[in-house]
């Protein structure tokens, strides 16, 4: 069901865009262009689409959450679906994160079974917070696509 919504949704939003980007082409076509003052192609694309696609609720590929909000970021996340684990090098910024209860991460929603170690607070880092190094997560399902 999940993977069926989003790529439900992905149609619909490609479909929004192509939409979208005949009538700029148009646009365009009509136009009487300096090209003198086009600061670049690459540019000027990436700035449009920006703009276009910033409306979407996108979530963040390095990022727990809780009730949706971030809680915690991640890095060297490892997902094994035939075993149904997910294992992190490390969680970090974790202080909002509620180890007692369910998160999510990207479509999973995940249960820790372990932690390697756990860092309150590392002088070395501070602006990490709290972090929990080798940690091996139980995919418990999916998370809603919606």
């Amino acid at each position: 069901m999940f993977e069926f919504v989003q790529v439900a949704a992905k149609i619909v939003m490609i479909a929004v865009v192509i939409v979208v980007a005949g009538l700029v082409s148009v646009r365009i076509w009509r136009a009487d262009l300096d090209l003198r003052l086009i600061p670049g192609i690459k540019k000027a694309v990436k700035s449009s689409v920006d703009e276009k696609v910033s409306w979407l609720p996108a979530r963040e590929p390095d990022a727990l959450y809780q009730a949706g909000e971030i809680v915690a970021r991640v890095s060297g996340a490892q997902v094994d679906a035939t075993k149904s684990l997910v294992l992190f090098e490390e969680i970090y910024r974790s202080n909002r994160l509620n180890l007692a209860d369910e998160f999510e991460f990207q479509k999973w929603r995940l249960r820790l079974t372990s932690v390697e170690t756990m860092v309150m607070l590392d002088a070395s880092a501070p602006e990490k917070g709290r972090m929990l190094q080798v940690v091996a997560c139980g995919i418990v399902g999916q998370r809603p696509p919606i």
